[in-house]
């Protein structure tokens, strides 16, 4: 889109061709960020149409080959206007870590294409500053911190940098070192045996990535063949949409694949039970300074049990993409060819929460009540397996009868609601179990469980 020079929408694409440009004077088409316009296309679509010059300019032509380029400038303007404040509403900054990679890659690529210095000391910068905020707790993570899909698009973003970015970029320098760190992490949070990541997740569409798909399943796709990793049947929805993405992520499989060290591939290709546990602890940053936010996470991983959990202080709600606390575990191991996996999570209604995982325990407080949703705690259940709920004739009652696994609950002072079911969080119909903090209690809100699997 390239009228309305100053407006938010300038250099990103279109979501359709016949849309009409946003209309902030009329009602046809009242502009609202990811609505009628989607800011984060320019990364998207940039980054795709530089590896499509890099790899196939021969086939293009000269004459398209400057008129994708001339496109991408329009773009570059655009995006490096986003500060995550300016335009209103935008949220693009180096913690949103997608758009934030893929826009120092693709401005960097156009800035050296055009020998435009702008451009290429503005991605030079924030490469930099993506570098420096992995970086900065110690745990070398990205702030968009475990999140199926988004780690696909990160890892996309990181091997296309290495792949098609500038030698001299900063971005390309750094991507190398940042892939490496995040298939680390990503191996130490896989599970083999149920085929997923264990949680928190900050942002996820889907809590099984073995049901539905997640575009980090792919990279087991690519790396391995159909059948090794999480992937759920080709014919699912959600993949169907995903895979439209395959051959530009194929492209750079080997990138990916040189950058995993040898015993992280083998555990990420293997799919048997296995023996011991982890604990994992990291610290997210979400910006730089002194006074920036850090979320700890809390991850405790067993072949048939995981937990995982997230601290967090903020002032705004995360939305129904956030899962703070996870449970998961293997509910029927008869079914192939993985284990069926059961899980329950909590449902962000707060901004403030303390979850906390540790061995077959999880801890959930709110020790801000001033803040909206700190009255109620609600736990989703879902996927539990047909041989439980139809052969067994089991009914779920709250979290204290599931299958292959015991909970010892303490929740002192809350009031525990009436089972509901119907509703639909992350491609799962689930039931809703709830416990309300009633206005007489006093102190920080807490719930507790402890957990004996059984199968």
């Amino acid at each position: 889109m390239t009228e309305s020079y100053e407006s938010a929408w300038y250099g990103t694409f279109k979501l359709s061709p016949d849309e009409p440009y946003p209309t902030p004077d009329s009602e046809l088409y009242p502009p609202e960020i990811y609505t009628t316009y989607d800011p984060n296309w320019r990364e998207f679509i940039g980054t795709q149409l530089v590896q499509i010059v890099e790899e196939f300019s021969d086939l293009l032509g000269d004459s398209l080959v400057s008129q994708i380029e001339d496109s991408l400038e329009i773009a570059a303007v655009g995006s490096m206007r986003r500060n995550g404040s300016y335009p209103e509403g935008d949220n693009l900054t180096p913690g949103y870590s997608n758009p934030a990679i893929m826009r120092a890659w693709f401005v960097s690529w156009i800035g050296e294409r055009r020998d435009n210095q702008t451009f290429i000391d503005y991605a030079n910068e924030q490469g930099d500053l993506v570098l420096e905020l992995f970086e900065s707790t110690g745990s070398n993570v990205l702030s968009e911190y475990n999140a199926p899909t988004y780690y696909g698009m990160d890892t996309w973003a990181l091997a296309g940098a290495l792949k098609y970015g500038p030698k001299n970029s900063t971005m390309t320098k750094n991507s190398q070192f940042m892939l490496k760190e995040l298939w680390a992490d990503i191996a130490a949070h896989y599970n083999p045996y149920l085929g997923n990541m264990v949680g928190p997740y900050d942002r996820a569409y889907t809590r099984d990535i073995v049901s539905n798909s997640a575009v980090i399943d792919y990279f087991w796709w690519g790396l391995f063949g159909y059948g090794v990793g999480p992937q759920p049947n080709k014919l699912e929805a959600d993949l169907l949409f995903d895979v439209a993405q395959g051959a530009a992520l194929a492209l750079v499989m080997d990138v990916v694949a040189e950058n995993i060290s040898e015993d992280d591939l083998t555990w990420l290709g293997s799919k048997d039970s296995w023996d011991g546990e982890r604990m994992i602890t990291k610290k997210v940053p979400d910006g730089l300074g002194a006074d920036a936010d850090v979320r700890v996470t809390t991850s405790w991983i067993t072949a048939s049990l995981m937990i995982g959990a997230q601290q967090v202080a903020e002032t705004v709600n995360r939305g129904k993409q956030y899962v703070p606390a996870i449970v998961q575990w293997a509910g029927d191991k008869t079914r192939g060819p993985r284990p069926y996996m059961a899980l329950f999570s909590l449902y962000p209604t707060a901004s403030t929460i303390d979850a906390i995982a540790g061995p077959n325990s999880l801890e959930v407080s709110y020790p801000n009540r001033t803040q909206e949703g700190t009255d109620i705690f609600t736990f989703v259940l879902a996927q539990l397996p047909p041989s439980w709920t139809l052969i067994e004739k089991k009914v779920v009652r709250g979290l204290e009868d599931l299958p292959c696994l015991n909970l010892s609950i303490d929740a002192e002072g809350l009031e525990k609601q009436p089972v509901l079911y119907g509703a639909t969080v992350g491609d799962n119909r689930v039931y809703n179990i709830s416990y309300v903090v009633p206005s007489s209690f006093s102190g920080v809100p807490k719930i507790s469980f402890e957990f004996d699997y059984t199968c």
